[in-house]
């Protein structure tokens, strides 16, 4: 029976002896990714979705002949799918179904498949945590992917509905292509050698190119006075999150003596302000680092303010929410290890706020009301990583 190997949940494949990976000498090896349904095999029933284990056919005729000749032609074959269905016995079936498709490959062709197995990680397409896996397994043996001659093949193109032809169900395949640097075709121009379909080039759905170079903008605006001050204060962020609020904090505040207040560390409103009121009357300054989305909820601090005698400034963050919601995943699958780890937010979080801010002005009671720019701060790779297409939260 040929080879087949499978990543579940962020796991790495059981690792496989360096002579399982022939590369006929090479130490670069060009690799035919594929993607599973829709692409290699399609349900029998001819339903959108398998009913069980059976319930599949090749997704061609041509398929299993195809697959021996890239295998003869010295590629190797791997399968990126995400399988996201959380119920225990469905997992169990598609497990079970990978044994009988590999029943049915030619002798003796060994394919390896990948799996990602939550809606919302790092390894979810078109997220690049399974490409990354690959990539380590092959750098692990002295390998290393010959990116230039491989490809991904993936029906997930954003091809919109043509005659008989349904619409594609996303366009993550063609996502994942991009991001990693491969070569993208459709299953029809693979298998069938049919001409390129049309799909948007580039694909719709947010990356932060679209928004131009951000970098230009002025980090803070009025940006000719201190950020901070020598004298008893309180500081209110306001903004989505993920829009850079706690970096920002980390990076100007921390080291200055101003306490952390934090919503979600401190449970309620109601505590965030008596922990700053007990602050403020020991004579610390005090950030308080909530979204804060509206004059309502600022009134309180307003009111604290005013209670103290202490003056009240604000730090408008200016990120656009589809930023902010870009952010939101990039933090959570690919953050810094040297930052705090965030887990990933809903999109009701970012729809909430959307749909409840009202914009900050100074005769709300601040002293101060200035604008943050996001400007992104990394390295290189970090920031290929947080220029890439990420998921798209659907809840």
């Amino acid at each position: 029976m040929p080879a087949v190997k499978r990543a579940a949940d962020g796991e790495e494949p059981p690792a496989k002896k360096p002579s399982s990976l022939k590369t006929n000498g090479h130490s670069k090896v060009a690799i035919s990714f594929y993607d599973l349904d829709g692409t290699l095999i399609k349900p029998k029933s001819g339903a959108q979705f398998p009913k069980n284990r059976d319930d599949w056919v090749w997704w061609h005729s041509s398929v299993p002949e195809l697959l021996k000749k890239e295998h003869e032609a010295g590629r190797h074959l791997i399968v990126i799918s995400n399988q996201a269905d959380p119920r225990d016995h469905i997992k169990s079936e598609w497990r079970a179904k990978l044994s009988l498709i590999a029943a049915k490959l030619p002798k003796e062709v060994p394919v390896r498949i990948l799996a990602a197995l939550s809606k919302n990680d790092v390894y979810r397409k078109p997220n690049i945590g399974m490409y990354e896996v690959v990539e380590k397994i092959y750098k692990d043996r002295g390998l290393e992917i010959d990116i230039e001659n491989s490809v991904f093949i993936g029906d997930a193109a954003g091809r919109a509905a043509k005659g008989p032809q349904r619409k594609d169900h996303g366009d993550t395949d063609y996502k994942f292509a991009l991001n990693v640097g491969l070569k993208f075709v459709t299953p029809e121009e693979h298998f069938l050698k049919h001409p390129r379909p049309h799909f948007p080039e580039p694909p719709n759905g947010f990356r932060p190119a679209k928004l131009g170079n951000l970098a230009s903008l002025p980090h803070i605006v009025p940006s000719h006075t201190p950020i901070t001050r020598p004298a008893l204060e309180i500081v209110i962020f306001v903004g989505p999150p993920a829009s850079g609020k706690s970096s920002f904090f980390r990076k100007h505040f921390a080291s200055e003596g101003y306490e952390h207040i934090n919503q979600d560390l401190l449970g309620s409103r109601d505590k965030c302000l008596r922990v700053a009121e007990q602050f403020l009357a020991g004579g610390t300054k005090v950030v308080v680092d909530n979204t804060n989305r509206n004059r309502e909820t600022r009134a309180h601090w307003v009111r604290l303010a005013g209670k103290l005698n202490v003056p009240i400034r604000l730090f408008h963050f200016l990120c656009p929410l589809e930023l902010a919601k870009h952010n939101n995943v990039y933090r959570a699958c690919y953050g810094p290890a040297d930052e705090p780890t965030r887990t990933l937010l809903p999109a009701l979080a970012f729809n909430s706020y959307a749909s409840a801010f009202e914009k900050p002005s100074i005769d709300e009671g601040f002293d101060e009301v200035r604008g943050v720019n996001f400007h992104f701060e990394g390295s290189e790779e970090q920031r290929r990583k947080w220029d890439m297409y990420m998921l798209e939260l659907k809840r």
